[in-house]
Order: C-alpha cells, then structure tokens, then sequence
C-alpha cells in the first residue's frame, strides 16, 4: 500500500468564512485512504472533530501561536494548500526552506482594492505575492480570463470548481410555490448590495425581505430598517448552517446584488434548497446559472424589479426554476468536484 499524502489546509474549520468552510468541506470530502489530512480549529471556535482527519488546535494569543501552528504543519505536509493570506511571507519562506509543494486559489476578479492590498503584503507589485506558490488556480473560467486580460495574472490552465454540501440544504419537497419572502445573504452586506435590496423592500411591501448576516461594522441594518420604516423587513444576523437551512424552508427568491464576487457559494446553497437567485451579470455568473431556467443573471435593479413582476403573475414559472436551480445545486456537490481537487494535489505531491 503506498503511503498516503500528507495535505496541510491552511485555514481554521471552526471559524465561519468563506476560506474557511472550503477547506472544511476539503477536510471532509478528501479520500481519507489517499491523504493524511491536517486543518487548523481557533482556541476562539466551538470545538470540533472530523472523522479521519487532524485538527490542529491555535491556542491564545493567536498572534504568536499561529507562527507555531503553520510551522509545526508545514513542516510535516507534503503539499500545503493556503487559501489566506495569513502570514503568507512566512509561511512562503517555510515552503521552500522545507522544499514543500504549495497552491493557492484565486476566488475573484482583482480590483484596485485588492491589488493595493497584495503590493502591501507581497511586495513592489501584486506579481510576487502570487509567486510564492508552486501553483496558482482560478476558481471559475471569468476570473480566470478576467485576472489575465487585465492585469496580466497567469494561472493554471485547469479551472479549480469549488463545491457546496448539498445534503445540508437540500429541500426536494417544495410544490405549489407562491413568490411570497425573499432573502439576501452576505457578509460585508454593504458591499454586497443592501442598498438594493432595501429599495425593492420599499416597493414591494406585500412582500417579506429577510436579510442573513453581517453589517462588518459598515451599516447597522437594523438602524436602516427603522429609518426606512420597512415593517415587511427582518434582519436575522450571523446564524448558523443549520439555521440557515431551516430559514431557506420557508424562502422562494434569493436577491444578490453584489457587483464584485467569485463564485458566491451562496448561490449553490440557496439552489439545493430550491431557491433560484437573482444576482448581477458583472462576474461571470453566466457561466454557472441559466437566465430564465435555474436562476436569473440581471444588469440593474430595474430588472430584478422584472423578474418579481413575472414571478408574481407566473407561479408555474417559479415551480419549474424551483427544481432547476436543486438540479443546478446538486451539480456542484463536492462528492462530485473533490477528485479534481484530488489529482491536483497527488499530481504535486509526486512532482
């Protein structure tokens, strides 16, 4: 029996971020007779165990004990995945002081935001903070072509999907759907388009609009709910999958309107549970979602505005993109995208 790899997720599984619940479902999905598999938890974080798998505890104060955490876990992998930029200088050094493979992910189109933010951490231009690692991959075709055509960033030919956990949404029993509540769901919710949704909660006050997740200290939506006086309008904060699941049972449309994004796996959620999004043509969502058959890719709020109307006076309509989008999530389950993730890091293991 040949000797399993040794991966490194560099990212805590107990704490809910983007980076973060990839690599738990990294964690969970990988094939535990192929990997011997190590992921960070937070000494801030619910405890938490994952059947054949290493959780590396970072005790307090976090500030020191990560250079530990990364050293210890490096040191010991053969292929380290780093997703954050968390002290990606040293732990870029680590790399190759020990001659370890390493890859990471682009999850967006770079803005002048971010390519500020990568000079600052990489050094005289963004360029040598992504030639720390041995591979780079984007995580859709858009971001890809995007990243290349303009700023000249160069990744892997292959395109690494990342997955959703279908299960934990699911909802096959939806029938004699009637458009009734609509959800936004984000973090950064300023950023990722509130003001939009507020302004279709002014209109539409026959309906119900339940918003999910955090203000980042950028807009207190509950202030906003009262200054608008928008009575048809819930804010239910940071909650958990499992809250989030039971909330989606009683959801009919999922308004996105974020202008800058990845692959929002939001969206994936929200389709196993049977909910079809509504979200901006600005990042590529084309390549994943059908207008009009599993979801609707728009170009302003005028035509989300549309896409209710129809919705309101089509019910069959709503029903039948119902089961595409489910169709659309299961698709993108991670039983189905873990081998690609799989191959690529037995491919650098043996390189």
């Amino acid at each position: 029996m040949s000797r399993k790899v040794k991966i490194f997720l560099g990212a805590y599984a107990n704490i809910i971020n983007a980076q973060n619940i990839n690599c738990l479902s990294l964690a969970k999905n990988l094939d535990k007779s192929k990997f011997d598999i190590t992921i960070l938890s937070l000494y801030s974080g619910s405890e938490i165990e994952i059947k054949g798998v290493n959780i590396f505890k970072c005790y307090w104060p976090h500030r020191i004990f990560v250079y530990w955490a990364y050293f210890w876990n490096i040191m010991k992998s053969d292929v380290v995945y780093l997703p954050k930029a968390e002290i990606l200088g040293f732990n870029s050094f680590l790399c190759k002081f020990f001659k370890k493979k390493s890859f990471a992910t682009i999850e967006g189109i770079l803005s002048k935001t971010s390519t500020e933010s990568m000079i600052a951490k990489g050094g005289k231009n963004f360029a040598q903070y992504f030639n720390r690692f041995t591979k780079l991959y984007s995580i859709t075709r858009f971001i890809k072509e995007y990243n290349y055509l303009n700023h000249q960033l160069q990744t892997e030919n292959e395109v690494l999907l990342l997955g959703t956990e279908s299960e934990n949404f699911l909802n096959t029993k939806s029938s004699n759907i009637k458009l009734n509540k609509l959800v936004m769901i984000g973090n950064d919710l300023k950023l990722k388009g509130i003001d939009d949704f507020f302004e279709l909660a002014k209109l539409y006050s026959n309906l119900e609009f339940h918003i999910v997740g955090s203000g980042n200290d950028k807009i207190d939506v509950n202030k906003e709910i009262r200054r608008f006086n928008l009575q048809n309008t819930f804010y239910h904060g940071l909650i958990s999958h499992t809250e989030l699941s039971n909330l989606l049972q009683n959801m009919q449309l999922h308004i996105f309107p974020s202008r800058s994004e990845g692959f929002p796996k939001v969206i994936l959620e929200t389709a196993c549970a049977g909910i079809p999004s509504v979200v901006y043509d600005d990042y590529g969502a084309k390549q994943w979602i059908n207008h009009n058959q599993n979801g609707f890719v728009v170009k302003n709020i005028s035509e989300i505005k549309q896409v209710i109307e129809d919705l309101l006076n089509n019910k069959i309509k709503l029903e039948l993109i119902s089961k595409n989008a489910i169709k659309l999530g299961i698709s993108y389950d991670w039983k189905s995208m873990i081998k690609m993730w799989e191959d690529v890091i037995l491919k650098l293991s043996s390189d």
